[in-house]
């Protein structure tokens, strides 16, 4: 993932990404399928490239993660709402019948 990201963030193709920081572009692109790992002198090198270093790559990707994970609210639950909801539209219900009818004005 960090290759990947270093990539990216650098804004060049993978060939070109290759080229710049000395890696053929076939390793390149294993490395950014996850079948090859990459050394932590080649990461590094990778992140220089790209501008970052390791440590600043990690920190961007836990970044992603937590903004990824469900967001929970706190309250009550969606399985909670429709007990609510009938007992609010029936409290609504019986004061509309409590109301007085319109009187029918003559023509």
């Amino acid at each position: 993932m960090l290759v990947r990201l270093f990539r990216t963030l650098s804004g060049d193709s993978q060939r070109e990404f290759a080229r710049k920081s000395g890696v053929h572009p076939a390793l390149l692109a294993q490395y950014e399928m996850g079948e090859v790992e990459p050394g932590m002198d080649q990461l590094a090198r990778l992140a220089e490239t790209a501008g970052y270093t390791v440590a600043g790559g990690e920190r961007i990707l836990n970044y992603a993660a937590t903004e990824r994970q469900r967001r929970k609210r706190a309250g009550t639950g969606i399985e909670d709402l429709g007990p609510r909801l009938s007992r609010l539209l029936s409290s609504i219900y019986r004061r509309l019948l409590r109301l007085p009818l319109p009187e029918d004005d003559p023509p």
